[in-house]
Protein backbone atom coordinates (compact mmCIF):
# COMPACT_ATOMS: atom_id res chain seq x y z
CA UNK A 1 0.00 0.00 0.00
CA UNK A 2 1.10 3.57 -0.62
CA UNK A 3 2.32 5.37 2.48
CA UNK A 4 -0.11 8.29 2.59
CA UNK A 5 -0.01 10.72 5.52
CA UNK A 6 -3.05 12.73 6.58
CA UNK A 7 -2.03 16.33 7.27
CA UNK A 8 -5.18 18.25 8.07
CA UNK A 9 -8.89 18.11 7.26
CA UNK A 10 -9.13 16.24 3.95
CA UNK A 11 -5.53 16.80 2.82
CA UNK A 12 -3.11 13.91 2.43
CA UNK A 13 0.53 13.71 1.40
CA UNK A 14 2.61 11.08 -0.40
CA UNK A 15 6.39 11.51 -0.29
CA UNK A 16 8.83 9.68 -2.56
CA UNK A 17 12.55 9.92 -3.25
CA UNK A 18 14.15 9.33 -6.63
CA UNK A 19 17.74 8.17 -6.96
CA UNK A 20 19.90 11.11 -8.03
CA UNK A 21 17.54 13.83 -6.77
CA UNK A 22 18.62 15.77 -3.68
CA UNK A 23 15.15 16.62 -2.36
CA UNK A 24 12.12 14.32 -2.03
CA UNK A 25 8.97 14.71 -4.10
CA UNK A 26 5.63 15.41 -2.40
CA UNK A 27 2.26 14.70 -4.00
CA UNK A 28 -0.88 16.02 -2.28
CA UNK A 29 -4.42 14.60 -2.35
CA UNK A 30 -7.56 16.50 -1.42
CA UNK A 31 -10.26 14.09 -0.28
CA UNK A 32 -13.43 16.15 -0.59
CA UNK A 33 -16.16 15.49 -3.14
CA UNK A 34 -14.51 13.76 -6.11
CA UNK A 35 -11.17 15.07 -4.88
CA UNK A 36 -8.03 16.52 -6.45
CA UNK A 37 -4.36 15.69 -6.90
CA UNK A 38 -1.93 18.59 -6.45
CA UNK A 39 1.68 18.40 -7.66
CA UNK A 40 1.72 15.09 -9.54
CA UNK A 41 5.47 15.25 -10.08
CA UNK A 42 7.35 13.21 -12.72
CA UNK A 43 5.85 10.17 -14.41
CA UNK A 44 7.95 7.75 -12.37
CA UNK A 45 5.63 8.53 -9.44
CA UNK A 46 2.45 7.57 -11.31
CA UNK A 47 2.19 3.98 -9.95
CA UNK A 48 2.42 5.32 -6.39
CA UNK A 49 -0.12 8.05 -7.13
CA UNK A 50 -2.53 5.55 -8.63
CA UNK A 51 -2.23 3.29 -5.59
CA UNK A 52 -2.65 6.21 -3.16
CA UNK A 53 -5.72 7.50 -5.02
CA UNK A 54 -7.26 4.04 -4.85
CA UNK A 55 -6.46 3.79 -1.13
CA UNK A 56 -8.18 7.16 -0.55
CA UNK A 57 -11.20 6.28 -2.66
CA UNK A 58 -10.42 8.85 -5.37
CA UNK A 59 -11.38 6.75 -8.38
CA UNK A 60 -12.25 9.74 -10.57
CA UNK A 61 -10.47 12.85 -9.22
CA UNK A 62 -12.11 16.06 -10.30
CA UNK A 63 -8.81 17.89 -10.88
CA UNK A 64 -5.09 17.33 -11.30
CA UNK A 65 -3.24 20.58 -10.51
CA UNK A 66 0.51 21.03 -11.05
CA UNK A 67 1.85 24.31 -9.70
CA UNK A 68 3.99 24.66 -12.81
CA UNK A 69 5.18 22.80 -15.86
CA UNK A 70 8.71 21.76 -14.93
CA UNK A 71 9.54 18.05 -15.07
CA UNK A 72 9.56 17.57 -11.29
CA UNK A 73 6.06 19.04 -10.91
CA UNK A 74 4.14 18.16 -14.07
CA UNK A 75 6.13 15.50 -15.91
CA UNK A 76 3.55 12.85 -15.00
CA UNK A 77 0.44 14.79 -16.02
CA UNK A 78 0.14 13.14 -19.44
CA UNK A 79 0.33 9.64 -18.01
CA UNK A 80 -2.16 10.48 -15.26
CA UNK A 81 -4.54 11.96 -17.84
CA UNK A 82 -4.59 8.55 -19.51
CA UNK A 83 -5.23 6.73 -16.23
CA UNK A 84 -7.97 9.16 -15.13
CA UNK A 85 -9.80 9.94 -18.42
CA UNK A 86 -12.55 11.97 -16.72
CA UNK A 87 -10.20 14.25 -14.75
CA UNK A 88 -9.60 17.88 -15.70
CA UNK A 89 -6.02 19.22 -15.74
CA UNK A 90 -5.76 22.73 -14.27
CA UNK A 91 -3.09 25.10 -15.61
CA UNK A 92 -2.71 28.79 -16.28
CA UNK A 93 -2.48 30.29 -19.76
CA UNK A 94 1.32 30.27 -19.78
CA UNK A 95 1.45 26.60 -18.84
CA UNK A 96 -1.29 25.32 -21.13
CA UNK A 97 0.79 25.34 -24.31
CA UNK A 98 3.55 23.28 -22.68
CA UNK A 99 1.05 20.66 -21.49
CA UNK A 100 -0.56 20.30 -24.93
CA UNK A 101 2.81 20.33 -26.74
CA UNK A 102 5.60 19.42 -24.30
CA UNK A 103 8.36 19.49 -26.94
CA UNK A 104 10.14 22.46 -25.37
CA UNK A 105 9.85 20.92 -21.91
CA UNK A 106 11.31 17.67 -23.25
CA UNK A 107 14.14 19.55 -24.96
CA UNK A 108 15.05 21.52 -21.82
CA UNK A 109 14.79 18.35 -19.71
CA UNK A 110 17.23 16.57 -22.02
CA UNK A 111 19.64 19.48 -21.74
CA UNK A 112 19.43 19.40 -17.94
CA UNK A 113 19.31 15.65 -17.26
CA UNK A 114 20.56 13.97 -20.44
CA UNK A 115 18.93 12.09 -23.29
CA UNK A 116 18.13 9.16 -21.05
CA UNK A 117 16.13 11.20 -18.48
CA UNK A 118 13.10 8.92 -18.99
CA UNK A 119 14.94 6.02 -17.36
CA UNK A 120 14.99 8.03 -14.11
CA UNK A 121 11.96 10.32 -14.29
CA UNK A 122 9.62 8.64 -16.77
CA UNK A 123 8.21 9.99 -20.05
CA UNK A 124 6.61 13.38 -20.63
CA UNK A 125 3.38 12.86 -22.60
CA UNK A 126 1.07 15.48 -24.18
CA UNK A 127 -2.44 16.18 -22.90
CA UNK A 128 -5.34 17.00 -25.28
CA UNK A 129 -6.38 20.63 -25.04
CA UNK A 130 -9.97 19.52 -24.40
CA UNK A 131 -8.85 18.10 -21.04
CA UNK A 132 -7.56 21.44 -19.72
CA UNK A 133 -9.15 24.07 -17.52
CA UNK A 134 -7.15 27.25 -17.99
CA UNK A 135 -7.31 29.48 -14.91
CA UNK A 136 -6.31 33.04 -14.15
CA UNK A 137 -5.12 34.80 -11.02
CA UNK A 138 -7.97 34.99 -8.51
CA UNK A 139 -10.02 32.15 -9.98
CA UNK A 140 -11.58 29.68 -7.54
CA UNK A 141 -12.12 25.96 -7.96
CA UNK A 142 -14.81 24.18 -5.97
CA UNK A 143 -13.74 20.75 -4.71
CA UNK A 144 -16.43 19.21 -2.54
CA UNK A 145 -17.11 21.62 0.32
CA UNK A 146 -14.02 23.76 -0.17
CA UNK A 147 -12.69 26.38 -2.54
CA UNK A 148 -9.18 26.50 -3.95
CA UNK A 149 -7.95 30.02 -4.75
CA UNK A 150 -5.50 30.29 -7.66
CA UNK A 151 -2.67 32.82 -7.25
CA UNK A 152 -0.43 33.64 -10.22
CA UNK A 153 3.17 33.47 -8.94
CA UNK A 154 5.39 33.99 -12.01
CA UNK A 155 8.70 34.82 -10.28
CA UNK A 156 9.99 31.24 -10.41
CA UNK A 157 8.57 30.74 -13.92
CA UNK A 158 5.84 32.42 -15.93
CA UNK A 159 3.68 29.29 -15.75
CA UNK A 160 3.88 29.01 -11.95
CA UNK A 161 0.78 29.33 -9.80
CA UNK A 162 0.08 28.64 -6.13
CA UNK A 163 -3.09 27.12 -4.69
CA UNK A 164 -4.66 28.30 -1.43
CA UNK A 165 -7.17 26.01 0.27
CA UNK A 166 -9.58 28.50 1.84
CA UNK A 167 -11.02 25.84 4.15
CA UNK A 168 -7.80 24.91 5.97
CA UNK A 169 -5.76 27.99 4.99
CA UNK A 170 -3.11 25.64 3.68
CA UNK A 171 -0.99 26.91 0.78
CA UNK A 172 0.37 24.66 -1.96
CA UNK A 173 3.31 26.90 -2.76
CA UNK A 174 5.24 24.88 -5.37
CA UNK A 175 8.58 26.66 -5.56
CA UNK A 176 7.21 30.18 -5.11
CA UNK A 177 8.52 30.20 -1.54
CA UNK A 178 11.82 28.51 -2.24
CA UNK A 179 12.89 25.06 -1.11
CA UNK A 180 13.66 23.40 2.18
CA UNK A 181 16.09 20.66 1.20
CA UNK A 182 15.75 18.64 4.39
CA UNK A 183 14.91 18.72 8.11
CA UNK A 184 16.68 21.61 9.79
CA UNK A 185 17.56 23.31 6.50
CA UNK A 186 16.64 26.98 6.07
CA UNK A 187 14.41 27.93 3.14
CA UNK A 188 16.57 28.79 0.13
CA UNK A 189 15.59 30.31 -3.22
CA UNK A 190 14.35 27.94 -5.94
CA UNK A 191 15.94 29.40 -9.07
CA UNK A 192 15.77 28.04 -12.61
CA UNK A 193 16.66 29.69 -15.92
CA UNK A 194 15.37 31.24 -18.04
CA UNK A 195 12.07 32.19 -16.38
CA UNK A 196 13.36 33.30 -12.97
CA UNK A 197 12.68 36.96 -12.18
CA UNK A 198 14.04 38.13 -8.83
CA UNK A 199 11.78 41.18 -8.58
CA UNK A 200 8.64 39.16 -9.32
CA UNK A 201 9.80 36.33 -7.05
CA UNK A 202 10.02 38.63 -4.04
CA UNK A 203 6.68 40.21 -4.96
CA UNK A 204 5.09 36.74 -5.12
CA UNK A 205 6.36 36.02 -1.61
CA UNK A 206 4.80 39.20 -0.25
CA UNK A 207 1.50 38.40 -1.94
CA UNK A 208 1.43 34.89 -0.50
CA UNK A 209 2.32 36.13 2.99
CA UNK A 210 -0.64 38.52 2.78
CA UNK A 211 -2.96 35.50 2.58
CA UNK A 212 -1.89 34.61 6.15
CA UNK A 213 -1.67 30.87 5.48
CA UNK A 214 -1.63 28.47 8.44
CA UNK A 215 0.41 25.80 6.69
CA UNK A 216 2.82 25.68 3.75
CA UNK A 217 2.68 22.55 1.62
CA UNK A 218 6.08 22.41 -0.08
CA UNK A 219 6.53 20.35 -3.23
CA UNK A 220 9.92 19.11 -2.08
CA UNK A 221 10.82 18.20 1.44
CA UNK A 222 8.33 19.24 4.07
CA UNK A 223 5.28 21.05 5.35
CA UNK A 224 5.69 24.08 7.59
CA UNK A 225 3.54 25.62 10.31
CA UNK A 226 5.39 28.94 10.75
CA UNK A 227 4.57 30.54 7.40
CA UNK A 228 5.30 34.20 8.18
CA UNK A 229 8.69 33.41 9.70
CA UNK A 230 9.66 31.13 6.83
CA UNK A 231 8.52 33.55 4.12
CA UNK A 232 10.50 36.39 5.67
CA UNK A 233 13.54 34.12 5.93
CA UNK A 234 13.39 32.94 2.32
CA UNK A 235 12.98 36.53 1.12
CA UNK A 236 16.15 37.50 2.97
CA UNK A 237 18.04 34.43 1.76
CA UNK A 238 16.92 35.07 -1.82
CA UNK A 239 18.41 38.57 -1.65
CA UNK A 240 21.62 37.32 0.00
CA UNK A 241 22.28 34.60 -2.55
CA UNK A 242 21.53 37.00 -5.41
CA UNK A 243 23.89 39.65 -4.05
CA UNK A 244 26.63 37.03 -3.56
CA UNK A 245 26.35 35.79 -7.16
CA UNK A 246 26.13 39.31 -8.59
CA UNK A 247 29.32 40.34 -6.79
CA UNK A 248 31.32 37.58 -8.52
CA UNK A 249 29.65 38.25 -11.87
CA UNK A 250 30.65 41.91 -11.69
CA UNK A 251 34.19 40.80 -10.86
CA UNK A 252 34.24 38.88 -14.15
CA UNK A 253 34.61 35.39 -12.72
CA UNK A 254 33.67 32.37 -14.82
CA UNK A 255 30.43 30.48 -14.33
CA UNK A 256 32.36 27.42 -13.16
CA UNK A 257 34.22 29.44 -10.53
CA UNK A 258 31.01 31.10 -9.32
CA UNK A 259 29.30 27.72 -8.96
CA UNK A 260 32.17 26.67 -6.69
CA UNK A 261 31.92 29.87 -4.65
CA UNK A 262 28.15 29.50 -4.24
CA UNK A 263 28.51 25.88 -3.17
CA UNK A 264 30.98 26.89 -0.46
CA UNK A 265 28.80 29.82 0.60
CA UNK A 266 25.61 27.77 0.97
CA UNK A 267 27.42 25.02 2.84
CA UNK A 268 29.21 27.43 5.20
CA UNK A 269 26.42 29.98 5.66
CA UNK A 270 23.36 27.70 5.67
CA UNK A 271 24.76 24.19 6.17
CA UNK A 272 23.10 23.29 2.85
CA UNK A 273 25.22 21.09 0.57
CA UNK A 274 23.48 21.48 -2.81
CA UNK A 275 24.38 19.17 -5.67
CA UNK A 276 26.02 20.29 -8.91
CA UNK A 277 22.77 20.59 -10.85
CA UNK A 278 21.09 22.73 -8.18
CA UNK A 279 24.11 25.02 -7.90
CA UNK A 280 24.29 25.39 -11.68
CA UNK A 281 20.57 26.15 -11.87
CA UNK A 282 20.87 28.86 -9.22
CA UNK A 283 23.86 30.53 -10.84
CA UNK A 284 22.39 30.38 -14.35
CA UNK A 285 19.00 31.64 -13.15
CA UNK A 286 20.37 34.67 -11.32
CA UNK A 287 22.87 35.38 -14.12
CA UNK A 288 20.15 35.37 -16.77
CA UNK A 289 18.03 37.74 -14.67
CA UNK A 290 20.86 40.19 -13.92
CA UNK A 291 21.85 40.32 -17.59
CA UNK A 292 18.25 40.79 -18.72
CA UNK A 293 17.92 43.72 -16.33
CA UNK A 294 21.30 45.21 -17.30
CA UNK A 295 22.61 44.84 -13.74
CA UNK A 296 25.94 43.26 -14.72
Amino acid sequence: MAQVEQLIDGIYRLERRIDGANAPFAVYFIKDGDGAIVEPGPAVLVPDIREAAKELGLSKPQYIIPTHIHLDHAGGVGRLAEIFPDTTIVVNRQGAKHIVDPSRLIESTRMAFGDDFESTYGPILPVPESRLRVVSDGDRLTVGNRELLIIHTPGHAGHHMSIFDTKTKGLFCGEALGLIYGPGYPPLPAVAPPGFDLELYLKDMKNLMALKPRLLFYSHGTIADEPEKLIKTVMENTRLVGAFIRRYLKAGESEEAIIGHVGDYLRDQFNAPLDEYELMSNVKGYTHYFRKKGLI
